[in-house]
């Protein structure tokens, strides 16, 4: 019996002795990396990793996201089109918004209805089956390739804009969406809410649909939207997270992802990314580290993903018995 559990995002860098975990409370994951034989891999992304154990690295976002959201989706090549919000700064225009941005399903049709009515005649369909991860359907391959918002957000959308033979009239298209985007009367309405503006879209995840994929747990538990839809493409049970563990999640051979660093992480947030180690180490790492303790999780695999170097705490059986092991310093999940 296993269970494997990954915290994107916990990793920092030790630039100018800069330590994000001063003063922090964290007893469960000290002992954690304390008591477990540490390894250190080749960095990856958390998506790469993922799409790494279930042998998904070809497979386009889009057709994957497809098969959480419409597994019913037409035929056609399909494109990711997600609502986001930009921010104009100097000379450079920022992606600030992509995911949560309280978009409700009435918003998401509105606006995609005005897209469609705009471009339907150029062969662009436009799609919103779940309210923050809308698709563009085409006829056939526009040729281009894209870039995740993951990977740009908080940075300047100008070097990550489409690229490829027909890049020119898709930047076109894209200032098009903006302005259609800008003067519609959702975006008022958001405005006066005080809610951030849905200003652009983001077109990314070129590629073919999942075949054959691996199925590397049993289980998987978690609220991460790639995560289920491998799960799904590969015939994987799949539930949400929990608020805590329980049977179910301690079960064998099953994969939780505790995802509540990566927002904070990824927008800078250093004292939101602080107040969310301090309750992962209360609700999860404590527990985690008790029932590894109790014989109820005999094999116990903590993955630290980044793009700086992946860490893994595996914690055996026989690692029990190695009391002398006391608690070590955060600093174990520093970056070099």
């Amino acid at each position: 019996m296993s269970l494997t559990v990954v915290i994107p995002a916990a990793r920092f860098s030790a630039a100018q002795g800069v330590d994000p975990t001063l003063d922090l409370d964290l007893p469960g994951l000290r002992a954690l990396l304390g008591r477990a034989d540490l390894a250190e891999t080749a960095g990856s992304s958390p998506e790469a990793l993922l799409r790494g154990w279930f042998g998904a690295e070809a497979v386009g976002a889009a057709q994957l996201g497809l098969r959480l959201d419409w597994p019913d989706a037409p035929p056609g090549f399909w494109l990711r089109a997600d609502p986001v919000h930009l921010r104009a700064d100097r000379d450079a225009v920022l992606l600030l918004g992509h995911g949560g941005l309280g978009i409700d399903p009435s918003e998401a049709e509105a606006l995609t209805g005005a897209l469609n009515r705009l471009f339907g005649a150029d062969g662009l369909h436009f799609y919103a089956p779940h309210p923050d991860r809308w698709y563009l359907r085409l006829d056939q391959d526009p040729g281009l390739t894209t870039t995740a918002p993951v990977e740009v957000l908080g940075s300047d959308i100008h070097p990550h804009l489409p690229r490829g033979e027909a890049a020119l009239r898709w930047h076109a298209l894209i200032n098009e969406m903006q302005m259609l985007l800008y003067t519609h009367s959702v975006n008022d309405a958001r405005e006066l809410a005080g809610k951030p503006a849905v200003n652009s879209l983001w077109l990314w995840g070129e590629g073919p649909a999942p075949a054959d994929l691996r199925r590397p747990f049993a289980r998987v538990c978690g609220d991460d939207a790639t995560l289920a839809a491998l799960a799904v493409a590969a015939d994987v049970p799949q539930r949400p997270l929990p608020p805590t563990l329980d049977g179910e999640v301690s079960g064998s051979d099953t994969l939780l992802w505790l995802d509540a660093l990566s927002g904070p992480g990824r927008l800078g947030d250093l004292m939101a990314w602080r107040e969310a180690l301090q309750a992962l180490d209360h609700v999860w790492l404590q527990t985690l580290l008790a029932a590894w303790k109790s014989g109820a999780i005999p094999h116990l695999r903590l993955v630290f993903p980044d793009s700086g170097g992946n860490l893994t705490a595996e914690l055996k059986p026989a690692t029990r018995w190695k009391f002398w092991r006391g608690a070590a310093p955060v600093r174990r999940l520093a970056l070099a």
